[in-house]
């Protein structure tokens, strides 16, 4: 079971559990207990994990083993296991691998690897889902359908994308007026001050030169004394016969720096000081606006963009009206070829469903094509029709069974694994539906780890694991039961608390039967 099983679960103060600690097996597993125990409890706690309800315990955990399904990005780690944790008390936070995570995007995330049947849901049996029997069985038949369903999806992304655009265009056209005059004024206000890159380092370098300026006239009017004395330096070193070279190389250079300071105070006199100032303060304002001279002239460049796009904004929208105009004729074309072949198939997913639902002593079913405004999925909306009846006015008991039917058609059809969380999926169903039931969802677990609370026996009988939720001095407990242990709870299930002791012989020849 390569994509991910719950190993182990854990809750801390739960509505009525000091604390649940259960590691769990593959294949079908059953929750039994009786009414008020904290089965339903127990199921909300384990949902909770998975974004699919509020979180109650103080502290719940479950361990992923081998989650392949999942993609977790920036959460993965080296371990073989998965920890989703979470934690309640002012607020309740999520964990994921010892990273926090928002509730959403835990749900998001775990969807692909977890599911909840609820006992009344019409997901399973939503037009969606039997469009997907539908196609799994023409790929069995058509190697070139999947490449033609997604060359039809990739086009349908393209038409979307094109007419999302296509309508902010019209929208444009309607203000076209406002926004070139807005793009205009965006250009000239940019242009008025005419920024060039690199410019305001350089006016700022001016600005620190000029505040200096007299000082720095005054310092070399006093350092140049130095000169006076030049001559009676080189007049005592040549008396104590010592080189001059070194002194006149200093020398030298001091004049050199001393006259291109001169130069620079020279042409400081003719800078125009308040003009810098204000050109300083312009470039500031840009600054202010737009982060940066660079991003001041990108910006302009984008309004540049903008403004011819406006301005051609007629032509380009009629380019644009053909190609969405072309793009949907072409979808069209391949949603009515999509949908031939799903018709031509679709006795054949009847017949496979049927041949599930004669198991759960149900009538055949039959589907129901309908016209629908083209999308993702193409140009069909189908329904169900149990020769007469509408899903609508199915019992609980009916709609469960073909559930479950449709879940056995898409794992054998389209292939499925994960964790399914079941709630009583056998409730209001005969003895011998419920053994078909027990059957069917035995089979089911061979690809799926199946959690089901369950009030018949005959579900009991076939897991592979066996949780009985009970009260113990005002407390719920959960614990796994021994095959001995087993009996005695299928036997209690059977004929109640006061019949256990002579239903316990049926209840060892049910467990003998799903043995096999």
């Amino acid at each position: 079971m390569g994509a991910g099983m719950i190993e182990r679960f854990y809750a801390k103060n739960l509505i009525g559990f000091e604390t649940l600690d259960l590691t769990l097996k593959p294949g079908l597993i059953a929750i039994t207990g009786p009414s008020g125990s904290g089965k339903s409890v127990f199921m909300g706690s384990l949902l909770a994990l998975f974004g699919l309800s509020d979180v109650q315990a103080e502290v719940s955990e479950v361990v992923l083993h081998h989650s392949d399904l999942l993609d977790l990005g920036s959460f993965e780690t080296d371990e073989p296991d998965t920890i989703i944790r979470a934690v309640k008390r002012e607020k309740v936070r999520y964990f994921l691998n010892d990273l926090t995570i928002s509730k959403r995007r835990l749900k998001e995330m775990v969807s692909v690897l977890v599911r909840h049947i609820a006992q009344r849901s019409n997901n399973e049996l939503s037009s969606e889902l039997l469009l997907q029997l539908l196609d799994a069985m023409a790929m069995r038949h058509d190697a070139n359908f999947v490449k033609e369903l997604e060359a039809y999806q990739t086009m349908y992304d393209s038409y979307q994308e094109k007419r999302q655009k296509l309508e902010a265009m019209r929208a444009d056209e309607k203000r076209v007026k406002e926004l070139i005059e807005f793009a205009e004024f965006e250009i000239a206000k940019i242009d008025e001050i005419a920024p060039k890159p690199g410019e305001d380092e350089e006016l700022m370098v001016i600005k620190r030169k000029l505040s200096k300026k007299e000082k720095i006239t005054e310092a070399i009017a006093k350092a140049s004394r130095i000169f006076d004395a030049e001559d009676d330096v080189l007049e005592a070193l040549a008396l104590i016969e010592s080189d001059t070279i070194l002194f006149n190389e200093a020398m030298n250079m001091l004049r050199s720096e001393f006259e291109r300071a001169e130069e620079m105070v020279g042409e400081l006199e003719e800078v125009d000081v308040e003009q810098v100032l204000n050109r300083i303060e312009a470039l500031a304002s840009l600054k202010r606006r737009y982060g940066s001279i660079e991003e001041a002239l990108a910006y302009r460049d984008e309004k540049l963009k903008e403004l011819e796009y406006y301005r051609n904004i007629d032509h380009e929208l009629g380019d644009l009206e053909r190609e969405v105009e072309t793009l949907y004729l072409s979808l069209r074309q391949s949603a009515e070829a999509i949908r031939a072949k799903r018709r031509a198939v679709a006795d054949r997913v009847a017949d496979f469903i049927n041949g599930y639902l004669a198991e759960l002593r149900m009538a055949e079913l039959q589907f129901l094509f309908a016209d629908k405004p083209l999308d993702r999925l193409g140009i069909d909306r189908v329904n169900i029709d149990l020769q007469g009846s509408s899903i609508e006015t199915l019992s609980g008991g009916e709609f469960n069974r073909i559930r479950l039917a449709l879940l056995l058609c898409k794992s054998e059809l389209a292939g499925g694994e994960g964790i399914l969380l079941i709630d009583e999926i056998d409730a209001n169903v005969s003895g011998d539906e419920s053994i078909a039931i027990a059957k069917l969802l035995k089979r089911l677990s061979k690809n799926y780890q199946i959690i089901a609370i369950s009030h018949q026996p005959h579900l009991s009988a076939a897991a592979n694991q066996h949780i009985f939720v009970t009260k113990e001095g005002g407390q719920s407990v959960a614990k796994v039961l021994s095959d001995k242990e087993r009996v005695m709870e299928i036997a209690r299930m059977i004929a109640g608390e006061k019949g256990m002791k002579e239903a316990t012989g049926l209840a060892q020849n049910i467990l003998k039967e799903f043995a096999v």
